[in-house]
């Protein structure tokens, strides 16, 4: 600012010079605006400098450049992590009915364990029915084989004989299965707490209540890992619910020409015989019944008309 009073007081001293010296004063004029100038571009340059400071990009200052692009862009985010239903193998339980007619129950049986043995499978329930003189024999397995297998064992089984109903179905349970591993990591994590708690209590109040929460996680926490080791199980290994029906003899066997419908007409005189002395055994003890209340109504009636 001292050029600034310079300038001021040089002009004063030219409002006092005398009105005859008229080069003098063009002179002095010609001087005071190049003066005046000068201090007008040295103030621009030194306001120029200042804004200066604050004009660097961004980028360049400290802490931004991981932030901020050449272009001005903020840099993409990075990728987010899979959701885990994604992110781990699907856990789907497989499970399947099989009703089978076979010639022999107790054999298809024990062809559909060998089979299932042969996969590394097991039996978890077998119920076998023998032929009767009123049914045909019957055989139901409880199968569990590899998820793996479960396709080659099931074709498997319809050699046994002849497939009247398959039904297969799947149930996903990864979300189930994420759940539980969740809150079994929680209950871990809450568990070890507690007991540096316990072993940091001061009072016989803290501990007792230290105790009773950590039988509370012990408990939920080992139910949760009950619930997670069976489904593990019901996802490694596949049910199949075979049921076996035996076919009647005459089916087995059917006879063929002459001699084969006399066997089947003295099959069916046999199969009418036994079915009349059955129907009579049935009827004889209605016969009577109806034979005694008939006599009693008789002699009902034989007492009244002879009292008339």
């Amino acid at each position: 600012m001292p050029t600034v009073v310079s300038v001021g007081a040089y002009l004063q001293d030219m409002a006092h010079t005398k009105a005859g010296q008229p080069r003098r004063l063009t002179s002095r004029v010609t001087r005071t605006a190049a003066l005046i100038l000068a201090a007008f571009l040295f103030m621009v340059a030194g306001c120029s400098d200042g804004d200066d400071s604050y004009s660097a990009p961004a980028r360049d200052l400290p802490g931004m450049s991981e932030d901020f692009r050449g272009d001005g862009a903020f840099p993409e985010s990075s990728p987010a992590a899979p959701d885990d239903v994604d992110a781990m193998r699907r856990q789907i339980i497989q499970t399947a009915h099989m009703m089978i007619r076979v010639d022999d129950a107790a054999a298809s049986a024990a062809e559909a364990t060998r089979i299932a043995e042969s996969v590394e499978g097991r039996v978890d329930d077998r119920t076998e029915r023998p032929e009767t003189a009123h049914s045909t024999g019957s055989a139901r397995l409880t199968i569990r084989v590899p998820a793996s297998e479960l396709d080659s064992v099931i074709d498997e089984f319809r050699e046994l004989g002849t497939v009247e109903e398959v039904t297969v179905s799947a149930r996903d349970v990864t979300t189930e299965v994420i759940d539980i591993d969740a809150r079994i990591d929680s209950l871990t994590r809450s568990i070890e707490r507690l007991q540096e708690i316990i072993s940091d209590a001061t009072s016989a109040e803290d501990l007792i209540a230290g105790e009773n929460a950590l039988s509370q996680r012990q408990a939920e926490l080992e139910s949760l890992q009950a619930r997670r080791t069976y489904l593990a199980d019901q996802v490694s290994l596949s049910t199949i619910t075979l049921s076996l029906e035996q076919r009647p003899a005459a089916e087995q066997n059917p006879a063929a020409g002459f001699w084969g419908g006399v066997q089947q007409g003295w099959e069916a005189l046999l199969s009418a015989v036994r079915a009349a002395i059955i129907g009579a055994g049935l009827s004889l003890p209605w016969l009577g019944f109806f034979l005694l209340g008939g006599g009693i109504i008789y002699l009902a009636v034989r007492l009244v008309a002879r009292r008339r």
